[in-house]
C-alpha cells in the first residue's frame, strides 16, 4: 500500500471521526436544552403533575414510553471524498469501471457528476476488487 493511499485513509478517518464527535456535541446539546427547566416559581398544581410523572410505575401500572430520536442520516460525500477514492481505484487498475460508474449516473467526467450520486457512486467504487 503506497504512502499517498494510507494518507488518505488517514485523512478520510480523520474526518468520520470529527462528523461523529460533532453528532454528538449536538446530540448532548439537545439533552441539555430538554432537561432544563423553567426558573418561573411553578405553581402547586404543575408541581404535582410533574410529581405524578416523576413518579417511578407500580407494578401492573402502565407506563408511556418516549420515542428515542434516531441517529441523524449520514452525511453526503463531498466531491473531494469521491474523487479521493475514485483516484485510488483508477491507480489500482480498475480505471474502466470507475469510468463506467461514472458514465452509470449520466455524467462524461467526474465533475459533471450530480452530487446525489455521490454516496451511490462512493459505494460502488468501495466495492472495486
Amino acid at each position: 500500500m503506497s504512502k499517498i493511499k494510507l494518507a488518505l485513509d488517514v485523512v478520510s478517518d480523520l474526518k468520520s471521526l470529527a462528523e461523529s464527535i460533532e453528532t454528538l456535541v449536538h446530540a448532548m446539546e439537545s439533552n441539555e436544552v430538554a432537561n432544563e427547566e423553567p426558573t418561573k416559581k411553578k405553581s402547586k398544581t404543575k408541581a404535582k403533575v410533574e410529581e405524578s410523572e416523576n413518579k417511578e410505575p407500580e407494578v401492573g401500572e402502565a407506563t408511556i414510553e418516549t420515542p428515542i430520536e434516531e441517529a441523524p442520516e449520514e452525511k453526503q460525500p463531498s466531491l473531494e471524498e469521491v474523487r479521493a477514492a475514485m483516484a485510488d481505484k483508477s491507480r489500482d487498475g480498475h480505471r474502466e469501471a470507475v469510468k463506467a460508474i461514472i458514465t452509470k449516473y449520466g455524467a462524461n467526467n467526474l465533475s459533471s457528476l450530480d452530487s446525489k450520486h455521490y454516496a451511490a457512486a462512493l459505494k460502488e467504487v468501495g466495492e472495486l476488487k
